[in-house]
């Protein structure tokens, strides 16, 4: 081992001109604060050594030493967080603000999309289909140039127990990492599943090996599903407060539970038009030919008068309230979107997430946990989520601190997945 010493940055890119030489070589980016995900404290003027695309160890660059045939990449003054996790999106079927564009092409155009805002893995919670199967994290793990991929295949219905097992065993024939299903009346405009149907569900799931994530608006409906062995809640409660009796049950259960603040807001966001729309950080990947339907004033006016948009917003700060409350009484928070839907722009949904996760209460820690080792540990992805030995190096190298504002997260500066820089636009 041989001290740390800074060499010339024409080093790494000399360097790089034989792929295979440097494969073979430890890679140290140095000097930047370090978040390693874990909510530990961060390592300041920090180390990170990198081999084989994984991580080999993170510290503070006093006393740290470095193996002989290190590339080094200086980022003093830089802000190093791991890569975060979407545990609710969706992948594939979105071109634009259009779905029905489901394919293999599509489903890695949207993955690149959601790597260059440094979403580095997805959990893509229903509606996947055979093109993904080939693309999951399990089958392609070589991939660097777009989000480490987890599917859940078709959300599970079906009018009887039956029925719905029939969907459960199809999910696992084509290959899945989760099942999914959806207990929503829509208000009132929908049937749901009855209770005797997702237990059904559930338990065959569990006997075949997967988690069970499901898509709820109810508090009694959330209560039922925690009770019956969902293992992940995958939206808000938005009907009313929750209550002190749920909150023990849940943190008894060790339920995570994943806000989606961003889908309450795609609903009625465009009745007007969206102030997002004139940031840099969307306009960079979303032209104004694709927003441009969005800012038509009749469509505009039917989005206002939707029944579903004012029921909505109206009902949003009490999912807000909500993620405060579960948080503090412990239940582990999970960060997700519920994008790759029409309109819930892939990338930057996931921000705008985190500025009303922190409009709702939570500290940029918190929140940031709640997208990497939260998000890893509780539901089953290995080797993800924090910056430690054996974990895959996913990260983003960022030119602001994002402990001092969570919007600071959009100040990028490179992505990493698997030790390999993500072009950016």
């Amino acid at each position: 081992m041989t001290k740390l010493k800074l060499f010339p940055l024409f080093l790494l890119l000399m360097s790089c001109k034989n792929p295979q030489q440097s494969a073979e070589l430890y890679t140290a980016l140095i000097g930047a604060t370090i978040i390693d995900g874990s909510g530990s404290d961060p390592i300041q003027n920090g180390v990170l050594l990198i081999k084989e695309r994984k991580v080999i160890s993170v510290g503070s660059k006093e006393n740290f030493s470095l193996p002989k045939n290190t590339t080094i990449i200086d980022v003093s003054g830089k802000t190093i967080i791991p890569g975060l996790i979407n545990a609710h999106g969706h992948v594939g079927d979105v071109k634009g603000i259009e779905g029905g564009h489901y394919s293999h092409e599509n489903i890695i155009d949207n993955l690149s999309l959601y790597a260059r805002y440094g979403i580095t893995t997805v959990v893509s919670l229903g509606g996947d289909r055979e093109e993904a199967e080939p693309l999951r994290a399990a089958n392609d793990s070589t991939a660097t140039q777009r989000a480490r991929l987890f599917i859940a295949g078709s959300i599970i219905t079906g009018k009887n127990p039956e029925d719905a097992v029939t969907v459960v065993n199809s999910n696992e024939s084509m290959g899945v990492d989760f099942m999914k299903i959806r207990v929503d009346d829509n208000l009132g405009t929908a049937t749901k599943m009855t209770e005797e149907v997702y237990r059904a569900v559930i338990t065959r799931s569990h006997e075949l090996g997967y988690k069970v994530a499901s898509h709820m608006y109810y508090l009694e409906d959330a209560r039922k599903l925690v009770e019956a062995g969902a293992d992940i809640l995958a939206h808000s409660v938005r009907d009313l407060p929750v209550d002190n009796a749920f909150v023990q049950l849940v943190s008894e259960k060790k339920v995570p539970y994943c806000p989606t603040l961003t889908r309450e807001l795609s609903t009625f966001v465009y009745g007007d038009t969206a102030d997002f729309f004139s940031d840099p950080f969307f306009s960079n990947e979303y032209e104004s030919v694709v927003i441009h339907p969005l800012k038509d004033p009749f469509r505009q006016a039917q989005v206002r008068s939707s029944r579903n948009a004012i029921t909505y917003k109206k009902q949003l700060p009490t999912a807000m309230a909500n993620l405060k409350v579960l948080h503090d009484g412990g239940i582990p928070i999970v960060f997700g979107t519920d994008s790759g839907v029409p309109t819930r722009f892939i990338g930057y949904f996931e921000h705008l997430e985190m500025q009303m996760m922190a409009e709702a209460g939570l500290t940029p820690m918190q929140i940031i946990v709640s997208a990497t080792k939260n998000a890893a540990e509780y539901l089953g992805l290995k080797n993800l989520g924090t910056l430690a030995p054996g974990h895959w190096a996913d990260f983003i190298v960022l030119d602001a601190d994002p402990l001092a504002d969570i919007r600071n997260m959009k100040k990028i500066s490179k992505v990493f997945i698997g030790g390999t820089e993500v072009v950016r636009k």
